[in-house]
């Protein structure tokens, strides 16, 4: 049986409500992103020729994948831990398709790519992190990595700070080194779950499969879905777009939007009722599954100041904003 497509109300921003029309929205057919080198290094010299000012954090954004994507090589392929209707069923429940607890790590492997993603930090910030150089080389241990992936996993944050009480380097900076670190894991195992997945209409603000925040969306040219992208595992999922994805409210009089006058493709969506922001391309003329947000996401540093300006918080930090 052929599966059912559902029509939706849709008003496009800025549209008076009499042009408001009935659309085909979600086709269960949402393309999740395609990212290897070639497409990074390739889309990274088209930013920079766009604009030479990103040189410095594209190159570094650059240095950290290509070793993430060296290294992920030593991750076995395994086969999904759930399929079919368990899929299904997690999803209606609302539950995670990969829940902390079912993630693989391979603990040498794991400290290796703390220690060169960390490395790649060192040479290639504009300003080295402070302690970071003296915390990979004198400091970081596997029993220390294991305890810091199980507090990172666990969400506990006081339990993931005093692991690092008298250490060299912040826990904020390890935190989110760990989250690069642990982001090729979490590639392996989210791949053939969200294939399997209906993700065009999911209203989570927090990511289907591994739970964690979308660093950007975009909308699709095709239907104007609004697709959102987890800053940890890639998963891209549908979600409403009258509806903020870090407090989940749906009043229209607290949801608004900016853009920058020389720049009208890109928005920063913001929420008066948690102030915290959400940036999204409003059209892209490529193959969405070649729209590399996290690149994106530097491209519109802009944006960010002037959402800042207005007393508004990224809802998702990376270690590159």
């Amino acid at each position: 049986m052929p599966r059912r497509r559902f029509r939706a109300t849709v008003w496009l921003d800025g549209c008076p409500w009499h042009e408001r029309r009935w659309v085909i929205i979600g086709d269960f057919n949402l393309k999740q992103r395609r990212i290897n080198k070639s497409l990074v290094n390739r889309k990274a010299r088209e930013y920079v020729e766009k604009n030479p000012r990103l040189k410095g954090i594209v190159g570094l954004y650059r240095e950290v994948f290509s070793v993430q994507r060296k290294l992920s090589q030593r991750i076995p392929d395994r086969l999904p831990h759930i399929e079919g209707a368990l899929v299904s069923a997690r999803l209606q429940e609302e539950e995670l398709l990969l829940r902390p607890e079912e993630l693989e790590l391979d603990l040498p492997l794991l400290v290796d790519m703390i220690r060169e993603i960390g490395d790649a930090l060192v040479r290639k910030s504009e300003r080295e992190p402070e302690g970071l150089r003296t915390f990979l080389k004198e400091e970081l241990t596997e029993e220390l990595a294991r305890e810091m992936a199980e507090g990172y996993l666990s969400g506990d944050e006081a339990r993931f700070n005093a692991l690092l009480e008298g250490k060299a380097v912040k826990p904020e900076l390890v935190y989110l080194l760990l989250h690069l670190t642990l982001a090729p894991f979490y590639w392996k195992a989210a791949g053939s779950l969200a294939r399997q997945a209906d993700l065009d209409q999911v209203a989570r603000g927090t990511c289907p499969v591994c739970g964690d925040l979308p660093v950007m969306g975009f909308l699709r040219a095709e239907d104007g879905l609004r697709v959102l992208e987890c800053s940890r595992c890639g998963t891209r999922w549908g979600f409403p777009r009258i509806m903020c994805p870090f407090c989940m409210t749906t009043d229209q009089e607290k949801l608004h939007y900016i853009y920058l006058e020389e720049d009208p493709a890109h928005r920063a969506y913001l929420c008066d009722n948690c102030r915290k922001y959400i940036k999204i391309t409003q059209s892209y003329s490529g193959k969405d599954e070649e729209l590399l947000l996290p690149l994106e996401d530097l491209a519109t540093a802009r944006l960010d100041l002037a959402a800042e300006e207005k007393g508004y918080i990224r809802g998702c930090r990376t270690v590159f904003s």
